[in-house]
């Protein structure tokens, strides 16, 4: 019999509660300062538009920001000096003027280009860009912020190219993600489209933690890596861009009622882009607990995978429970705020789950 962990729900709640405290704020003041803007937007004109969208909003969100930086560092899951959280911060926000530069530029010409259609060429563009954005991301996005490499050869390495293997998938590359020298959380994920496609297992989720030994420390990493390769072999990522999909088909049609009413120049006009990203943000918000809990979905049949590759139920729900601890998750988050926004189950329903199952009886496995 194993000991049992101490997976600190104390410390859990109260950091998610002042977290989910910080997020509410953040969203409220954001979205009053963007219907701000909007009913301004004919006063503000084509450069107070530029001013108040590029600058005036990341300034709103700035204390949320910095409380949210002090939390994780009292909880002790940053370890980023005050310099490197501003260095990451700016290097975040100059990430997204670049791309909403890019996103505002588009929309105006396609608005002058489509006339009255331009919500149909506008919500393709919007695919393609995302698209875009996830080949994108772990080649140019992420090194951004994060150190990776290629994992060395070693047990670690052998064993997570054996489960590659044992699972049927051509890994095109295995990488360690630095996450240790920003953070004590831990984490693996696919990410990429194609040539792109990584698949990432973080420093900290590799080492042993106080009271693990090695081989169990391997084990968990395992495991852990057979709930990624599960997303790789059911095509997660494209899935996922399809429901993305239908997220941006609602934010469009929000966009083109936020134009249609609220925008003081019509269409084709800077002036139109805080009534189009107020129209977007309510649209997609809409249909966003959908979207989560097809994620949800996603992530039980990864679970379900990773043991059934594995034969580990006892071992996959030892992990999660570290990860729970590790990570300051909740157990058992609060109903409304997990229904609505959760993209993975509730860290208790997972754990029971996996101890719950038998290996093997996963169709399509083999």
């Amino acid at each position: 019999m194993q000991p049992e962990l101490n997976l600190r729900q104390d410390e859990a709640r109260a950091y998610n509660r002042a977290r989910r405290r910080t997020g509410y704020a953040s969203t409220g003041a954001g979205l009053a300062a963007l219907v701000a803007v909007v009913a301004a937007a004919g006063w503000l004109g084509t450069w107070g538009c530029v001013a108040a969208l590029g600058a005036g909003l990341p300034v709103v969100d700035a204390p949320f920001a910095v409380a949210g930086y002090r939390l994780s560092r009292r909880f002790g899951l940053s370890r980023q000096t005050p310099r490197g959280w501003l260095a990451d911060r700016a290097k975040g926000l100059a990430v997204g003027a670049v791309l909403g530069a890019a996103v505002a530029a588009g929309l105006i010409l396609i608005q002058r280009g489509a006339g009255d259609l331009w919500p149909l060429p506008a919500w393709a563009a919007a695919v393609a860009f995302g698209g875009l954005l996830a080949a994108l991301f772990p080649v140019l996005l992420l090194p951004l912020f994060l150190k990776s490499e290629r994992m060395a050869a070693g047990e670690l390495a052998d064993a997570m190219w054996a489960t590659a293997k044992a699972a049927g998938v051509r890994v095109r590359e295995l990488r360690l993600l630095k996450m240790g020298e920003k953070t004590a959380a831990a984490n693996a994920m696919v990410a990429g489209l194609g040539p792109t496609v990584r698949i990432y297992v973080s420093d900290t989720l590799a080492e042993p933690e106080e009271g693990e030994t090695p081989p169990e420390a391997l084990g968990r990493s395992r495991v852990v890596l057979a709930h990624e390769l599960g997303h790789h072999r059911h095509r997660d990522v494209w899935r996922l861009l399809g429901v993305s999909a239908g997220s941006n088909a609602a934010g469009i049609l929000g966009a083109w009622a936020g134009v249609a009413w609220l925008a003081p120049d019509g269409a084709g006009h800077v002036t139109t882009l805080p009534a189009a990203a107020l129209g977007f943000s309510l649209g997609s918000a809409v249909v966003s607990p959908l979207a989560a809990a097809y994620a949800r979905r996603r992530e039980r049949a990864a679970d379900a995978y990773a043991v059934a590759l594995t034969g580990e139920g006892e071992t996959f729900a030892r992990a999660m429970e570290r990860l729970v601890a590790r990570n300051l998750g909740e157990l058992d988050p609060p109903r409304w705020h997990h229904l609505l926004t959760a993209s993975h189950p509730a860290p208790r329903e997972r754990i029971a789950a996996a101890r719950a199952s038998h290996p093997g009886h996963v169709a399509g496995l083999h």
